[in-house]
This record gives C-alpha cells, sequence and structure tokens, in this order.
C-alpha cells in the first residue's frame, strides 16, 4: 500500500503552499510552534479530510452515498466475488465495516465507517484508500481526495474549493500547536489547585472574574471551530502572521480603533436611548472621547459631524484603508488611531470582547473582517447592523409574553449597530457598506445568577485540558453523580432530555407560533448550568435569522426592519429549515452522537425522547384553535421521514448564493423507530 510522504523530516513534511507559508511564518515570528506544527499536521490533515468525506457523503455529492455499497470485512465472505476482490483486499488492511464507492470501472473510494448517527451523520476512519488495478494508495489529506474525486466528478471550484481546504489544514495545525501548549499550563494549574476536571477549573475562574471571562474560556477550547464544516478553521484572506496575532489561540489582545464616518454616510441603528454606536461606547468608555476630540482638533474637523464606528485592527489595515482610501483622504472616513479599545478574539473571530470598562462592563462587538470562515465571508451587512436592535426588540417583546420561556431563556440583545453608506456611483457599493460596519452586543454578567456557570454549545464537544474526556462528558459525569446514578448511559438519557426540555420550547414555539426561526446552532447557544444541570439558555446572533411574516402578524407584533432584507421571507419552509437545521442536526445531533460514543447511551431512546419533547410542544399549541392547522404542517414535517440539513460542500462547489441543504434521515420519524446500527457499528 502506497502512501504520501508526510514522514519526510522538517520542511519535507510540508504538502501545499498553504502549510509551507505557515512553516515559514512560524520560523519568522513564532519559532517555538515549529515543532510542534510539523507533528500536529498529519493529525490536523486527517481531521479535514474526514470532515470533508463526512460532508460529501451527507450531501451524497456524486452520489457518494446513494450510489456506494457498504462492505463488512468481518463478516462470512459472500458467494459472489466482488470487482477487484474488494472484500479481501479491505479485510486484508483492517477487518469491520467499509464504505466503497466506484469513480470508475476500475477505480474505486474505500475508507472505514467508524460510525453513523441520526441525519446521515457518518465519521470515517483510517485509512482511505483509492483502490484500483495496483496497490491501493492512502489518501492521507483533503487535497489528495480532492485531486482524486475533481477527476471523476467536474465541479468549476475543486481547485478553489482545495485552496479554502488546504488553508483550513495549515491553520488547524497551528491551533493545536497553540492549545496544546496552553492546554499543558491549565493541567498545571488544575494539578496545583487540586481541581479534577476542567468544569471545576471554569467554575474558579468564575469565582474571581466576569461570566464573559468564563464564556471565553470555554469558547477557546473549540480548537476545531464549526463540528460539521470541514472549513471550519478557514480563514481565507488572512495571513499566517495575522493569525498568530488575531485569531483563538491569541494570547495578546486584539485592538478595536474607532473610525469616523460623516453623518449623512452612515445607516445607523441607535440604541433605545437614541444613542448611536459610537455615543454608546464614548459612554462606557470616556477616554474614547478624550481621544477622538484631540485628533479632530488636530485635523481641524467636527466630531459632531461623524458616527463611530468600531474597527478590528486587521479589517482597518487589510479593508478599509484600501478599500476606502478616496474616502479617508477627502476626510469622509476618518479612522482614530488613537482611540482604541482592547479586544479578546471568541470563537466566531470577529466578535471580539472588550476590556473592563471603568463602570465594570464588558461589551462583545461583532466587527465586519471580510475573511472567508466556513460558509461565509464573515463582514456585515447593513440589513444585519440595522435589523439586530430590531429584532432583539421584537423577540423580548416574544418571549416576555411567554410563561414556558419568561424564565428560561437570555437573549443577548444587539444594542446599535452602523454601516458606511456608500454612493450610487462608487465601485462594488454592497462591499463598501459590509466592510465598515459593526454592532454591539449586550453583555452577560447581568443575566446570570449565583452559581450559574455560562457553557456556550460550541465548547460541549471539546477536550477539556484536565481530564482529556470531553467537557459534556464531564458534566455528565457531574449531572450523574449529583443524582446518584453509577450508569452514565442511563444518566446521560436523563441529561438528553432536560437539555431537550430547555433547548426546543424557544425554537419550536418561536417558529410556529411566531413564524420567527432562530439560528440555535452550537455556535449560537449558551448553556447556564448548575453542577451540571442545563437551567438556562442564552440566545446570541441575529444575522441568520428568518421571519414569515404571516405568522407573526396575528399576534399584533409589529416588524419593521430595512427593506430588502434576506431575513424576511414569504416561503414558510425557508423558515422552517432555518429552524430545523440549526436545532435538530447540528445541535442535538452532535450532543446525542457524542454522547452515544462516550457515554453509552442508547440512540435510539435518546431520539424517543427528544420526538416526546417535540409532540409534547406541538400538542400544546395545537390547543389553540388559531394554531392548529401551523401545528399540524409543522409536525408533518418535523416528524417526517427526512429533514434538511446545511449543505456545505455543496455551497462551495456550486456556489449559487444563499443557502442550500440536502435531505437526510430524520430520526424523530417513528420517534426512531424504524432506525438501526449498521452491523458492527455503533450509533445507528
Amino acid at each position: 500500500m502506497s502512501h504520501p510522504s508526510s514522514n519526510a523530516p522538517g520542511p519535507a513534511r510540508l504538502r501545499t503552499g498553504e502549510e509551507r507559508r505557515m512553516y515559514e511564518a512560524l520560523a519568522a515570528n513564532a519559532p517555538c510552534y515549529l515543532t510542534s506544527f510539523l507533528e500536529q499536521l498529519p493529525r490536523a490533515r486527517l481531521v479535514v479530510l474526514h470532515l470533508l468525506l463526512a460532508a460529501l457523503w451527507r450531501e451524497d455529492i456524486g452520489a457518494l452515498r446513494t450510489a456506494s455499497r457498504r462492505f463488512d470485512t468481518g463478516a462470512p465472505a459472500p458467494e459472489a466475488a466482488s470487482p477487484l476482490g474488494i472484500e479481501v483486499r479491505l479485510r486484508a488492511v483492517r477487518p469491520g465495516v467499509w464504505q466503497v464507492h466506484e469513480l470508475a470501472a476500475d477505480v474505486w473510494l474505500a475508507f472505514p465507517v467508524r460510525a453513523e448517527h441520526a441525519f446521515n451523520n457518518l465519521k470515517p476512519g483510517d485509512p482511505v484508500l483509492r483502490l484500483g488495478a495496483g496497490e491501493p494508495s492512502v489518501i492521507g489529506s483533503p487535497d489528495d481526495l480532492v485531486r482524486l474525486l475533481a477527476g471523476y466528478e467536474p465541479a468549476p471550484v475543486w481547485e478553489s474549493f482545495a485552496v479554502e481546504l488546504a488553508d483550513t489544514v495549515a491553520n488547524l495545525a497551528l491551533a493545536y500547536a497553540r492549545s496544546g501548549a496552553q492546554r499543558a499550563s491549565l493541567r498545571q494549574l488544575a494539578a496545583r489547585l487540586g481541581v479534577p476536571d476542567g468544569v471545576g477549573l471554569a467554575q474558579l475562574v468564575a469565582g474571581s472574574k466576569a461570566p464573559e471571562d468564563v464564556m471565553v474560556f470555554f469558547e477557546r477550547l473549540n480548537t476545531e471551530g464549526h463540528n460539521l464544516h470541514p472549513c471550519g478553521r478557514g480563514r481565507l484572506g488572512m495571513r499566517p502572521a495575522d493569525l498568530l496575532r488575531h485569531d483563538l489561540e491569541a494570547e495578546i489582545s486584539t485592538d478595536l480603533v474607532l473610525v469616523g464616518i460623516r453623518r449623512e454616510r452612515v445607516e445607523s441603528a441607535p440604541d433605545e436611548r437614541g444613542r448611536d454606536i459610537g455615543q454608546l461606547l464614548w459612554a462606557e468608555y470616556p477616554r474614547l472621547g478624550h481621544a477622538v476630540r484631540e485628533h479632530f482638533r488636530a485635523d481641524q474637523l467636527d466630531p459632531a459631524g461623524y458616527v463611530f464606528v468600531p474597527a478590528h485592527a486587521w479589517q482597518l489595515e487589510h479593508v478599509i484603508r484600501p478599500l476606502l482610501a478616496d474616502e479617508i483622504a477627502e476626510r469622509t472616513v476618518v479612522p482614530v488611531p488613537a482611540a482604541l479599545l482592547a479586544g479578546v478574539p471568541t470563537s466566531s473571530l470577529r466578535t471580539l470582547l472588550t476590556e473592563r470598562s471603568p463602570a465594570g462592563r464588558r461589551l462583545l462587538v461583532k466587527t465586519a473582517l471580510d475573511t472567508l470562515i466556513g460558509s461565509t465571508r464573515r463582514s456585515i451587512s447593513a440589513h444585519t447592523t440595522n435589523n439586530g436592535p430590531v429584532y432583539s426588540r421584537l423577540l423580548r417583546q416574544i418571549i416576555d409574553r411567554e410563561p414556558a420561556l419568561i424564565d428560561r431563556i437570555v437573549l443577548l440583545d444587539e444594542i446599535a449597530g452602523a454601516s458606511y453608506r456608500p454612493q450610487a456611483h462608487d465601485p462594488d457599493p454592497e462591499r463598501r457598506s459590509r466592510a465598515l460596519s459593526a454592532l454591539i452586543r449586550s453583555n452577560l454578567t447581568a443575566h446570570l445568577r449565583p452559581g450559574e456557570l455560562p457553557v456556550p454549545g460550541c465548547a460541549l464537544p471539546a477536550r477539556s485540558p484536565v481530564t482529556e474526556s470531553s467537557l459534556l462528558v464531564e458534566l455528565v459525569t457531574r449531572y450523574a453523580a449529583g443524582r446518584g446514578e453509577p450508569d452514565l448511559g442511563v444518566a446521560g438519557l436523563s441529561f438528553v432530555e432536560e437539555y431537550a426540555a430547555l433547548l426546543l420550547p424557544v425554537t419550536v414555539i418561536l417558529m410556529t407560533k411566531y413564524g420567527v426561526a432562530v439560528e440555535a446552532h452550537l455556535q449560537n447557544c449558551i448553556f447556564t448550568l448548575v453542577e451540571g444541570v442545563p437551567t438556562r439558555l442564552v440566545l446570541r446572533d441575529w444575522g441568520g435569522m428568518r421571519i414569515y411574516p404571516a405568522r407573526l402578524r396575528r399576534h399584533g407584533l409589529r416588524l419593521d426592519p430595512r427593506p430588502g432584507t434576506v431575513t424576511v421571507t414569504d416561503d414558510v419552509g425557508v423558515m422552517r429549515a432555518k429552524t430545523l437545521y440549526t436545532v435538530l442536526s447540528n445541535h442535538l445531533g452532535e450532543i446525542v452522537a457524542h454522547l452515544v460514543t462516550r457515554c453509552g447511551v442508547d440512540s435510539r431512546s435518546a431520539w424517543q425522547l427528544i420526538t416526546a419533547v417535540v409532540e409534547g410542544l406541538l400538542t400544546g399549541l395545537a390547543a389553540d384553535p388559531a394554531l392548529r392547522g401551523d401545528a399540524a404542517a409543522d409536525r408533518a414535517v418535523l416528524l417526517g421521514p427526512t429533514l434538511p440539513v446545511k449543505a456545505f460542500a455543496r455551497m462551495r462547489l456550486r456556489p449559487a448564493g444563499g443557502d442550500q441543504y440536502a435531505h437526510v434521515r430524520n430520526p424523530l420519524h417513528d420517534g426512531g423507530a424504524s432506525l438501526s446500527p449498521a452491523p458492527g457499528m455503533p450509533g445507528w
């Protein structure tokens, strides 16, 4: 069996231009990470390869799922021989379950299957092979897989997708190298303090710092990024040196710089007291106003004629200054280099937690990096900056009138936003508008009660720095101890039921009763826990929300968004899909799959419990005659044989704008009763 040459010494191990650029940047700027970076590259390649393969399979790209065959090489050989003697050849590599897909008459793609979970969530194993007439060759990286598939499954953008994947691999290897050093320090701290697990260490942090610090502590453990997207650590547009300075594992703060924009060239959404985004920041950090006045006095300008928008330091130098050079020259746009705030990156990278203000508060500032992370260029549209405060008020009105939600849901309000308003004749006006925009989100501290630990959903599957287990397993272990339950699988089932009973009411009630779909995926949810028990749900980020006005209007709620926003849709299916994908596949699907694999939770039982929660919610809503039709329509979709999931790979390979979905098996159909495990595998 032939292998890629990844065991060569030093730089010879580098296989793509992105890996080489990262290596050179580390040699010049952070040589302490060189050895670890090279050691982590094979791991990063395999993680991204497996995520890519799982996405291609789930989305059935090139009929990879529907036209492939499954072989159990641990079972007796079938009477009829397969082409090329596949069973015999795979059994010689390793016994077990293999997925095999024919690319051509004498070329096959084969990979072991470690597990298969709900929503066609396949977990590939090693080695991934190209089988032909000769010796099998190992596919050891996403680059290898893309090169193979591009020859048989034409797509116009395989090459650009390959660059994005290579960027992800290099970034992930760096993240592993840096987080490894940080985890070692945390382990030493935990040993010195006698703390048994990562949750206990976070509780100590909570005792001496603000809840936002605890939130960032957890988010930094989410090294691999998105749980399903193969490019979750993609940072296309940023150089390796930029990542050393600004990425999640950076141990130094990132500057936020105020940029003045003439008032007539700004679209602004002020806070409830009428303060624009700059005025709000000045009120919290008075020194910013002093810096602005000094700068404008020197330039003989009047700051009263400007709105001041916070910009990420990287964004200012690499996007705003080049793109708006003429506007800066004519003083329509005025960066104020001395008006600085220190910020700490969260897992989204572009959202920064600001330094503590003189009053002791910290804010979350969402900036427009204009880099490709995951499926999206992370700028902010004028729709988002202007609608954020509007939607915060709308959601608060809804929550306040729902007794089932009022004490269990916390909203991190989007307080104020602003964006540059280009002129009609400007080149690329949409990018100009997006490049200089920002939102301010409320802080968490004011919402939390004594003893509540805020844990972002994206951190739950992450590896703990103390036990080497996951945070989710640590929480379930504590949950089991608190209930005197010795069986972790039984405790895990009970945890799933409580977790779903906290998450699903807000999403189902908002969808069915009000026509509002919030993106309640792992990245946008923070759970407050007391001794491992989920108590409240914190929701953040309305940028991906979808609203179906016909359901909202019947409650007399006023909706006044910026005209032309994609958030408002007349297609109920678009609204539903946003809810169903984020809360079921991305969120609950990951939680259940993790507990099945790590705690021995029975998958079918878990989905039966979740189905019961959904059916109970819909039955309760259907008791209102005005909601009966919508509850029945939503029930037919929620419990149907398939559900939509975001098609990440398809969106990269066939970019047509907007979200694209693939339909996958639904574990809520018949309460999971029709699902059964594949031979020799966990999951179902």
